[in-house]
Order: C-alpha cells, then sequence, then structure tokens
C-alpha cells in the first residue's frame, strides 16, 4: 500500500507514524485508558509509561500488527467477514499467532451483560456466530440493493458505520473487545475503500452516545458523517504535508 503512494520517503514515513498513532491513539481513548497521545508516541516509540497499565501498552502495539494485517489483506482482496473480525480480536488482545479461523481460544461473551454505557442488552450468547454471520450477510444484501450508494455516490463510511454498529449490537466478545474489534473492522473497511485508519476525534463519552443512538434508531448517518468528516481531515493533513516537503515526487 505504502510502497505504491506517489510520495516522497518523508512523506511516506510520516504517513506510516501518523496512520499508526491515529488508529492506536483513537482506540485508547474510546477504550477510556489512560494514555494521553503523547503517551501513545512514547509507547510507539519503544517505550514504557509509568503509571499506566501493562494492556494499553500492549494494546497500542497491536495496531502496529493490525495495520500491517490490513496490508497483507489488501493484497488478497480481502472482504470485512466474521472470522477477519474474530482474527482482528485476537491481534488486540495481544495473541502471539492469530489462528485466522477456528478461533476457540477466543474470550466469547457469557450471559448477558448489561451494557450500561449504551442503554441496551444483547442477543443470547449461543447465537453470537449465527448473529455474527447473518449480520455480514445482511450488510452485502444491502450493499446489492444500493442501500450505501452505486458507483460515483456509493459511501464506504456508510458500509463502515453499518458492520461496526453491527458487530457492537451483537456484542460477540468478553472484556470490551466488541467494541475494539468493531472499530478495528470500521477502519479496515475504510482502508479497503482506499483511504487511511482516522481518529474521529471525539471523546469516549461521545462515542458511546453516537453508538447508542445508532443502534436504537437504525439511523447510521450521524456516525456516518462522523467518520467521513474524518476522512476528509485525514486527506488535508496528507496534503498539507505533500506540499510541504521539499522532495516530494
Amino acid at each position: 500500500m505504502y510502497s505504491l503512494s506517489p510520495f516522497s520517503e518523508n512523506v511516506k514515513r510520516l504517513k506510516r507514524r501518523q496512520d499508526l498513532f491515529d488508529f492506536a491513539y483513537s482506540d485508547i481513548r474510546l477504550y477510556g485508558g489512560r494514555l494521553t497521545s503523547e503517551g501513545v508516541k512514547s509507547v510507539l516509540a519503544g517505550n514504557a509509561v509509568p503509571g499506566v497499565p501493562v494492556f494499553e501498552h500492549r494494546l497500542c502495539e497491536a495496531h502496529r500488527t493490525l495495520i500491517s494485517r490490513f496490508e497483507e489483506m489488501l493484497h488478497m482482496a480481502v472482504d470485512t467477514d466474521s472470522q477477519r473480525v474474530e482474527e482482528f480480536c485476537e491481534i488486540l488482545r495481544g495473541a502471539a499467532a492469530p489462528h485466522r479461523g477456528g478461533c476457540a481460544s477466543l474470550p466469547w461473551r457469557k450471559g448477558l451483560p448489561l451494557l450500561y454505557h449504551l442503554d441496551f442488552v444483547p442477543g443470547d450468547d449461543d447465537r453470537i456466530q449465527k448473529d455474527m454471520a447473518e449480520m455480514f450477510a445482511t450488510v452485502r444484501k444491502i450493499e446489492r440493493e444500493g442501500f450505501f450508494g452505486k458507483d460515483s455516490s456509493y459511501d464506504f463510511c456508510l458500509k463502515a458505520a453499518a458492520i461496526h454498529m453491527g458487530i457492537v449490537e451483537v456484542y460477540p466478545f468478553a472484556d470490551g473487545f466488541s467494541e475494539l474489534s468493531a472499530r478495528a473492522a470500521m477502519q479496515y473497511e475504510i482502508v479497503r475503500a482506499g483511504y487511511f485508519p482516522i481518529d474521529p476525534g471525539i471523546s469516549e463519552t461521545e462515542y458511546n452516545d453516537y453508538t447508542a443512538t445508532a443502534i436504537k434508531t437504525g439511523d447510521l448517518s450521524g456516525f456516518a458523517g462522523l467518520l467521513r468528516d474524518a476522512v476528509c481531515k485525514k486527506i488535508q493533513f496528507f496534503i498539507d504535508a505533500i506540499v510541504s516537503s521539499p522532495s516530494r515526487i
């Protein structure tokens, strides 16, 4: 992905750093972590930050692995599906060697968690894999029928929002990995459309409000608009970087 970009080496290095930072920092913030933006930069540079849980350090590094995996999947034209979400979850929880299928070790949730921050209760735990498969089948059907738009009007942010909300609504994993995995799938869908990992630029509370509203009403437009604004902001960031690079191609 990066080797094909018509940028100078300086801009390509900046892009790698910024993509990783945006992805990792937005997830840490929306997870409700302690790491600040400077702390995330420090961890990604190979340093430890005192007073911050080990999990947050590991989570930062997991995003480096996720971006590398995104690149591999792009080369193989891999679609977003249940198996990919399971793999993303394994990477996020720090599995040394993701199964990439048949993830028996995944932290599937048990019972019906009370999601107070989203004000809803997901479905039965014995239907998780079936519900995930049905959700992705519905997304593909909606896409075929043109709900996300056609040709020049196609809205990849709307599809990314639908996948994100569908995963959260099923809530397949324990310990907060459902939302982390949903955001990873959302980011992959944006990258798959030819763009970059983004930072939606909102707080944990705002994110919860957007997510709860979309799940309750079925209206994805607010969240999709948030993603669209973040994509445009990221494009402008790189335009500015290219313009200011004296050695650009």
